[in-house]
């Protein structure tokens, strides 16, 4: 029964991506409607799955079909047996039960909320043929059960990314941006390809069960058990938006609102915190693996916190704090908690796809991303998007008892076991946190109200729109404060496990009075300074922009790596031109052409002296040649 539901969660977002391709024009208008099914019937039968197991009887549980057979020849094979059998299927334990909930509900009210946003764009049904088989792809990627099969699905994953990040391909930056985000991912990708290919030769396994932390050390050295992690791990970089491949994607807000809310919560950059903690055997082998992982964690969490603090663009403030979260879930697993940084994960899906449909939201309707612009329209007047505004960033800056609050502070206590200096760093990060937050809360809810023409729409949406607005927004509201208590030290009661717990967890943690103290202080500072700077906003933007400083260029320049990036793909590509023009014209056109021209210029030379009208010369010739036929034939 549970293979069955699983093959129905998998390929119902499949079947509403071909329905959608076979749809005549004359009827494309049912493509929403087709795309919502299939994703409300792959979310309710993952609710089925979790609430059926949410006590873990009978987890895990593997369903396979022998694909590949190695034999007893492959000496190179250091497995437990030296004939091995790769298999492809389902793996269903508590990780992916609640992972696959988590993409299946989102891609749910994603789909729902696209109903309202992309109601009057011409290729609506290009759109949610799209979005269907990005959930197929993801769904393929969480229910793998070994390390090449999810690679294969993770490529899929890429690749509806590109499709979708480019949908309006006719805006150069759409497509410029699709086109990053593709290359960004496939430099990462490469490094996870070899990963796979070593592990494979090796290890003779690919099966997550199979990555076991002891086993592996037993196994092999020190520092190819690093190699193996680390390659793995930079394929997750590319993936995931880790430092220094974050760069993609803030520019992948080029796509429609609700795409940047799918793929920027629990969907695509999540794959790679998630595949952290499905291989977490396989990088805490390594101890220097996980250090790595820390620090470019670390490095990451700081470098989105930091871009946010100056941006406008609503989206390009949630994609910058998307780059900052990730990066807290990064230093939870590199700390050696993969359950710490998949809560995070689990709160963040929900509060940070509510943040981007919301911003869809002001945008939809104010016709404009600049935070400052949407202010000055009335965008305090919304009164739906900002009141889950103020829920959303509640989550996201962790004040209690929101959800955030739950799972930062045991990101923050897994740190300040681990390193004093990574918590600092986190701390940091909280208190940046929570200072762009309130930026962006006190510049909507603060702006003096100047209507300008055309800025709102000048129609009432149908029910229907107003309905497919509002149900996504208040849902994931409403799921966004409740998820934080699945892991919380009150949750326990009426017969419902701990999330902790169901991930693996053998204790509770208990609320830390100094971490609740701590990060009321920070919320404390964060908010007043924001307060402070902001509770003015149009004499706060005059003096932004005429304040001129090296920290503001820095920060404004994206720290000068795109610079660098830039910088260097001219350099590596004129040196890579320079190299192709030397050959080409030393060795093809040079050798190849040109002296062999000469080469058979100067042979007709040579034999056109042999034809020069003389008879006796030809005697001579023929006699010869006749004698060396004759001296070879009788030798």
């Amino acid at each position: 029964m549970d293979l069955k539901l699983l093959w129905v969660i998998q390929l119902a977002p499949l079947a509403a991506f071909v329905l959608v391709q076979l749809l005549p024009k004359s009827i494309k208008k049912s493509a929403p409607i087709i795309g919502v099914l299939g994703a409300f019937m792959a979310a309710s039968l993952s609710s089925i799955l979790l609430l059926r197991h949410i006590h873990g009887e009978g987890l895990p549980v593997q369903f396979v079909t022998p694909w590949l057979h190695v034999s007893d020849h492959a000496l190179w094979l250091k497995a437990p047996k030296q004939d091995y059998t790769l298999v492809v299927g389902f793996l269903m334990d508590p990780l992916n039960l609640l992972m696959i909930w988590l993409v299946t509900v989102i891609s749910f009210f994603i789909q729902v909320f696209s109903v309202y946003y992309m109601d009057e764009d011409s290729s609506r049904a290009r759109y949610f043929g799209f979005l269907s088989f990005f959930s197929f792809s993801m769904t393929g990627l969480v229910l793998s059960n070994n390390l090449l099969q999810t690679f294969l699905f993770w490529e899929l994953v890429g690749l509806t990314s590109y499709l979708l990040i480019g949908f309006w391909f006719e805006k150069p930056s759409a497509a410029n941006a699709a086109r990053k985000a593709f290359m960004m991912n496939r430099l990462g990708d490469l490094g996870f390809y070899l990963g796979i290919i070593l592990l494979f030769l090796l290890f003779g396994t690919l099966n997550f069960v199979d990555f076991k932390a002891e086993a592996l050390r037993q196994a092999f050295s020190p520092g190819l058990l690093t190699c193996f992690g680390l390659l793995v791990f930079t394929g997750i970089m590319g993936k995931s938006a880790q430092f220094p491949f974050h760069t993609w994607l803030p520019d992948a807000m080029e796509g429609p609102t609700p795409v940047s809310a799918l793929i920027h919560s629990a969907t695509m950059v999540a794959a790679g915190v998630f595949l952290l903690t499905r291989a977490f055997g396989l990088f805490s082998a390594s101890a220097t693996t996980l250090w790595v992982i820390l620090i470019i964690g670390s490095l990451t969490a700081f470098t989105g916190a930091a871009l946010a603090t100056v941006q406008r663009d609503i989206k390009k403030i949630m994609a910058y704090s998307t780059i900052s979260q990730l990066g807290f879930m990064v230093m939870a697993i590199g700390a050696g908690s993969s359950i710490a940084g998949m809560f995070h994960l689990s709160t963040h899906a929900f509060f940070k796809s509510l943040l981007f449909l919301t911003a869809g939201s002001f945008i939809h309707h104010f016709h404009s991303n600049d935070i400052w612009e949407i202010g000055k329209a009335g965008g305090k007047k919304h009164t739906l998007a900002m009141g889950v505004l103020i829920l959303g960033l509640a989550s996201l800056c962790g004040v209690p008892p929101f959800s955030g609050f739950f799972s930062k502070d045991m990101i923050l206590e897994v740190l300040k076991e681990r390193s004093f200096f990574f918590y600092s760093v986190a701390i940091f990060v909280s208190l940046l946190t929570v200072y762009y937050s309130c930026r962006l809360l006190f510049v909507i809810l603060f702006s003096k109200i100047t209507p300008i023409k055309h800025g709102t729409h000048d129609h009432d949406p149908s029910l229907v729109l107003k309905i497919s607005e509002a149900l996504p927004l208040l849902s994931l509201a409403a799921i966004s404060l409740g998820i934080g208590f699945l892991g919380s030290p009150f949750c326990g009661a009426g017969g419902i496990p701990p999330l902790l717990y169901w991930l693996g967890a053998h204790e509770i943690v208990h609320l830390n009075i100094e971490l609740l103290v701590t990060t009321l202080g920070l919320i404390a500072v964060g908010g007043g300074t924001a307060f402070f700077l902001f509770r003015d906003p149009e004499k706060a933007l005059v003096k932004l922009d005429s304040e001129k400083s090296l920290l503001k260029t820095a920060l404004e320049r994206k720290f000068f790596i795109d610079d660098a990036y830039q910088f260097l793909g001219e350099r590596i590509g004129l040196g890579i031109a320079w190299i192709l023009n030397w050959f080409d014209r030393t060795v093809i056109n040079g050798l190849m052409v040109n002296q062999t021209a000469t080469g058979v210029m100067r042979l007709g030379k040579l034999t056109s002296k042999l034809q020069d009208g003389q008879l006796q010369d030809y005697i001579s010739v023929a006699l010869g040649a006749g004698a060396l036929i004759a001296f070879y034939l009788i030798r």
